[in-house]
C-alpha cells in the first residue's frame, strides 16, 4: 500500500462474475473485493485491506514532438 506500507492489497473485481468456490475463497481471504457491476473507466484497481485506501492505476502518456 502506498499509504500504510501493508502488503495486504486486494484486487477490485468489477462486473458480474460467475461465483465459484475459488472466487469465494479469494474473497474470504482478502485477495479480491467486489467493486460492483458498473465500471466507469477511472475506478480504483486495488484496495488496501489494512487502511482501506483505494489505489488507482494511472496510465502513462507519451508526448511526442514532431
Amino acid at each position: 500500500c502506498p499509504v500504510c506500507g501493508s502488503i495486504r492489497v486486494a484486487r477490485i473485481l468489477y462486473g458480474r462474475p460467475a461465483f465459484s468456490p475459488d472466487l469465494q475463497i479469494a474473497i474470504d481471504s482478502g485477495k479480491i473485493i467486489l467493486g460492483g457491476c458498473c465500471k466507469a473507466g477511472d475506478d480504483p484497481k486495488w484496495q488496501c485491506m489494512d487502511c482501506d485506501v483505494k489505489v488507482f492505476l494511472k496510465q502513462a502518456t507519451i508526448n511526442s514532438k514532431d
